[in-house]
């Protein structure tokens, strides 16, 4: 067995952030048929933006972010570096909402905007940077997750909020066309308070539900065959405030717990912590050739330390699972 002690922050320089990158992912490497417990000490990328997801491109393993402040999405070919890859449309009077994005094909992504109630919208960027909206999804609904299902489909969530009344949320199954730019819009789950993130594995589809602080599981093959929405749901786990939502190749799950932790939900539902010391953990995805999760740590406040890229090792039985 392998042991090594990786330091929890990288050190100012690009060459220290990139040593120390390449070698936890070969620590990880080098233990993924040792049955220990995972890492408990992540790699740090500070980041000079204001992000909310993240996404690793098929193939090259390159970062992507989404970042508030430019309103855009920045990337990085080298874990370190990141610059501008698409800036999208911003709207008057209201600040940047980019919400989740995913790879539709290695060369072209599918991002959302959370809109605050008025703006919310879903949109094309292609590797050339031009940006598309996809005209039909409904511009009231607060949009977060996002998972793609396939060619010309993906599920998003959203919840509804007006005056004094409570969020009222769910799932809809987004049909898109590249050609036209078009997109239709069918509510597969309803009846949720603040759906934030999404998951599928293996025709389970995953929500966080925020207020309620649960995770739900649900058929997904079901819920698309089914005319209407279901009247139920069976809770997977209870969690306090979780948010975007990732699965590795396993069925683990992902997600922020609590006011400054992170958490992993094991495939029977149990949850354990892997840290609790994050300014706010937002945006999460899986790294599986790396054997790597990934999520993002936010800064509050002007005044807060600056934003970053946590990497956790996945535990040894999630980083074989594929072999």
């Amino acid at each position: 067995m392998l042991t090594i002690r990786l330091l929890s922050a990288l050190g100012a320089g690009r060459l220290a952030r990139q040593f120390k990158w390449h070698a936890l992912a070969a620590v990880v490497v080098a233990t993924a048929g040792c049955h220990s417990a995972p890492f408990a000490a992540p790699m740090r990328i500070e980041l000079n933006a204001q992000p909310n997801a993240i996404a690793v491109r098929p193939g090259d393993g390159a970062l992507f972010i989404t970042d508030d402040h430019s309103n855009g999405i920045l990337w990085s070919s080298n874990q370190s570096d990141f610059r501008p890859y698409a800036s999208l449309p911003t709207i008057a009077g209201q600040p940047g909402s980019l919400s989740q994005f995913v790879f539709i094909r290695p060369d072209a992504l599918l991002v959302q905007r959370f809109g605050f109630g008025e703006t919310g919208a879903l949109f094309a960027v292609s590797a050339a940077g031009e940006v598309h909206a996809l005209t039909g999804p409904a511009s009231d609904r607060r949009r977060l997750g996002l998972v793609s299902i396939g060619p010309g489909r993906a599920l998003s969530s959203w919840f509804v909020k007006r005056g004094s009344e409570p969020p009222a949320g769910g799932v809809s199954l987004v049909s898109y066309e590249l050609t036209t730019y078009t997109a239709t819009e069918r509510d597969i789950v309803t009846g949720l308070a603040k759906p934030v993130g999404i998951a599928v594995h293996d025709g389970t589809l995953f929500v966080t539900d925020q207020s309620k602080g649960e995770i739900l599981r649900y058929d997904l093959p079901e819920l698309l065959a089914e005319p209407a929405p279901p009247q139920s749901s069976t809770v997977f786990a209870r969690i306090e405030s979780p948010d975007l939502l990732a699965a590795d190749g396993s069925g683990t799950l992902y997600t922020k717990c609590g006011a400054h932790g992170f958490c992993r939900i094991a495939q029977d539902g149990t949850v354990s912590r892997l840290a609790d010391d994050f300014q706010d953990a937002r945006g999460v995805t899986i790294d599986e050739p790396r054997h790597l999760v990934l999520v993002i740590d936010r800064a509050k406040g002007a005044s807060a330390t600056t934003s970053a890229i946590r990497a956790f090792a996945l535990a040894s039985s999630d980083a074989s699972a594929d072999h």
